[in-house]
């Protein structure tokens, strides 16, 4: 799943751990202008037990962390995208 926000590309991945016992949720943050020198988030990143929460409500934890982590990073002053 993809989405964007504040000129930032987020892409989110869930998948089970190798033991299958937790989700394993990945958020990859890119800039939409493609300017590098810029500076870029760093993408959050969950472990959470599968037997706590489904697929779905881990990408749409991971979604919201994303989405702080944008805001926090501009409003630290970086170069907004």
């Amino acid at each position: 799943m993809a989405f964007e926000h504040r000129g930032f590309r987020v892409s989110v991945d869930v998948a089970p751990d190798e033991l299958g016992v937790q989700w394993v949720c990945r958020a990859v943050i890119e800039r939409i202008d493609g300017d590098s020198a810029k500076g870029v988030p760093p993408g959050p990143e969950l472990k959470i037990p599968r037997v706590k929460i489904d697929p779905l409500m881990a990408m749409n934890s991971l979604e919201h962390r994303a989405i702080a982590v944008i805001d926090e990073f501009l409003e630290e002053g970086h170069a907004v995208a």
